[in-house]
């Protein structure tokens, strides 16, 4: 008989509590948000399980994007409806309901909404008039089609009472999506496109971008 040389594959050592309690306080830090009461990952938290890269890694925002956020804020505040409106941004969390909530890039309230609404460290209990989303953090490996996330995350604001979602994409080919309660969403290839926010309230990003470009 000829002898055969087995590859064994080692088995991995079962964790110690000690480390599935780190493991499980690291995953705690690493929800990007809560989906039907599951959390939705932030892209590339594999690689923070596997000590390959660190959570500041994958949770802080491209150049580009803090960008984009800093000039439309720019716009916004410079508008007169600055009085009519309140802007939250840094990601503000939104609790659509009980172990359900979305981050959102930029808010925006009605200050006569929050009137006598009381701020703590807890997600928004309140719905924004209208949201502006620039990309995702989230990881998206267990959609089929990658659109599909950002429907149903635009679906479930317009659902929990936001009038308008607006979604900005950098990578690739720049699109902006639009869409207002129970409409459609409308996709526009580039950024040279007026986008209106509510009637009074319209900026060019590719215009705003450019002039923030030269200065």
């Amino acid at each position: 008989m000829i002898p055969v040389d087995e590859t064994i594959t080692p088995k991995k050592n079962a964790m110690t509590l000690e480390q599935r309690r780190r493991r499980r306080l690291l995953l705690n830090q690493l929800v990007y948000e809560m989906e039907d009461e599951k959390p939705v990952y932030y892209a590339g938290y594999r690689e923070v399980l596997n000590g390959t890269k660190v959570p500041e890694e994958i949770m802080g925002s491209s150049g580009l994007q803090s960008f984009l956020v800093e000039i439309i804020q720019r716009y916004l505040f410079a508008h007169p409806f600055n009085r009519r409106f309140r802007y939250l941004s840094s990601e503000v969390g939104v609790q659509l309901r009980k172990k359900k909530w979305r981050a959102c890039d930029i808010a925006i309230y009605e200050r006569e909404r929050l009137k006598g609404y009381e701020f703590t460290n807890k997600y928004m209990s309140v719905a924004p008039d209208y949201v502006i989303e620039i990309d995702t953090k989230a990881d998206l490996a267990k959609y089929q089609y990658q659109q599909a996330y950002f429907i149903k995350k635009t679906r479930e604001l317009h659902e929990f009472g936001a009038k308008k979602v607006i979604w900005i994409f950098t990578e690739n080919v720049p699109v902006i999506w639009e869409s207002e309660a129970d409409g459609p969403i409308i996709i526009r290839d580039g950024w040279n496109h007026d986008i209106t926010i509510t009637d009074g309230m319209t900026f060019n990003l590719a215009a705003l971008y450019d002039e923030a470009q030269k200065e």
